[in-house]
């Protein structure tokens, strides 16, 4: 097993055990319907004589077979993996006396939904979002949602707020004052989980026109060991022929980078663009920090 295959597990591991603190600590002690298999639990505990982590279980089976079908075997193993590890941590809290409300009792009683929709909003978001990033799901809700991402070209966000929304509608039934922190806490995980799940793979696209294109493009070769594609152009003005050199890098090597195409040809119009995430030959998945 290579190195990037036990990172990969290892913060799978991690996501999971973040979005579990984030729901067995803050939504579950105050009966925080915020969406997803987790929301289905919760409405239905006093319903039938099964433990939350059990029902979550039991659900989570149909969503697993579906993955598998419709997003391959590396998909299928992984969301296996995060699926059976999802309620064994909540039930294992169960087993060892750990309750639930262990975090929210020092809480003054006033601001423990406000708390508990924040904090568990984020601890959720952020453990989903390490999940997605290594090409997993914790199965359940998610498998539906990646499915809309998919198919339907949607954001993996605004699946969510589709899906958890009507789950967060219904639990509004029960309680109008918990909907509305339910839809806090769907807005913050939603906002945790696209910022985490793209977390390093934003970089800066530059577009350079400069006389000098060839000494550039030698540079960036050589000082931050990036490639380049030269683009022909005209100037809209002058007529006059141009090229353009454009490049991807990340951060670090944008100080670099401007540093010295502004030596080489201080007259360089250089447009950097922040872009969203880079994919593709060069950039692998966690260097562009």
């Amino acid at each position: 097993m290579n190195k990037d295959i036990i990172k990969s597990y290892v913060l799978i591991t991690l996501g999971v055990f973040l979005l579990h603190l984030g729901f067995y600590f803050f939504l579950q002690p105050v009966a925080l319907v915020t969406g997803g298999m987790m929301g289905i639990s919760i409405l239905l505990e006093p319903i039938i004589p099964l433990s939350t982590g059990v029902t979550y279980l039991v659900l989570n089976i149909g969503a697993l077979i579906l993955g598998g079908v419709l997003f391959g075997k590396d998909f299928f193993i992984k969301t296996v993996f995060a699926s059976l590890l999802a309620p064994l941590l909540v039930t294992l809290f169960e087993l060892l006396g750990i309750h639930d409300t262990l975090i929210l009792n020092q809480i003054d009683q006033h601001y423990q939904l406000l708390v508990a929709s924040v904090a568990g909003g984020a601890l959720i978001g952020v453990g989903i979002g390490l999940v997605l990033r290594y090409n997993a799901t914790t199965g359940g809700m998610d498998v539906f949602q990646k499915m809309i991402n998919k198919y339907l070209k949607v954001p993996f966000s605004v699946a969510l707020y589709v899906t958890d929304g009507l789950i967060i509608l219904i639990g509004a039934y029960v309680s109008i004052q918990n909907g509305m922190f339910a839809i806090l806490s769907m807005l913050i995980t939603a906002y945790m989980l696209e910022k985490t799940a793209v977390f390093g793979r934003s970089a800066f696209a530059l577009l350079i026109i400069t006389r000098k294109h060839d000494e550039i493009k030698q540079a960036i070769y050589q000082k931050i060991d990036r490639g380049v594609t030269r683009i022909r152009a005209v100037g809209g003005y002058s007529g006059r022929d141009k090229e353009i050199v454009l490049t991807t890098m990340n951060r670090q090597q944008l100080y670099a980078a401007k540093e010295f195409i502004t030596e080489i040809d201080p007259n360089a119009f250089t447009l950097i663009i922040s872009t969203k995430e880079v994919l593709g030959a060069g950039f692998h998945r966690d260097d562009l920090t």
